[in-house]
């Protein structure tokens, strides 16, 4: 019986001390990245709004199940180039990049890339798609036509 119980609390401990260690070791992306400029949901929504270009460089796959209305898709794996970029806007032309939210890399990622490529008006939505799903904005479906 005692060596049940023994058990029984080695096994609870590992379990508590395995979950412990998942949440403290959560990727998180930067908050700013040098050269671009930070933005909020609220921003990301005017800037939507105006009109201003939204890049999304997750997968073919993520991007096609679904995305912000009328992004661009660079993959940041394979089709997030200088090239592409300029066909989008010049150097100067504000561009708002994002990913799948904090925990995801490839947006800050393809932010420090556009900005050694001389871009000056990136704007780095940190937040990214996970937020803009979350507060309920408008979703688009599929490939563009």
């Amino acid at each position: 019986m005692y060596k049940n119980v023994a058990y029984l609390a080695v096994l609870f401990n590992l379990l508590f001390c395995q979950q412990l260690w998942a949440e403290s070791s959560k990727y998180q992306s930067p908050l700013t990245v040098d050269g671009t400029e930070t933005i909020s949901l609220e921003q990301a929504k005017n800037m939507h709004a105006d009109g201003v270009i939204f890049i999304d460089v997750r997968s073919p796959r993520q991007y096609k199940k679904r995305h912000i209305p009328g992004a661009a898709h660079l993959y940041i794996k394979e089709s997030f180039t200088e090239e592409n970029l300029l066909k989008l806007g010049d150097k100067n032309t504000p561009m708002v990049l994002y990913c799948n939210g904090a925990h995801c890399s490839l947006s800050y990622k393809a932010a420090e890339k556009a900005v050694a490529w001389g871009f000056t008006n990136i704007k780095y939505y940190r937040d990214g798609f996970r937020a803009w799903r979350k507060d309920g904005n408008p979703l688009e479906y599929g490939l563009p036509q």
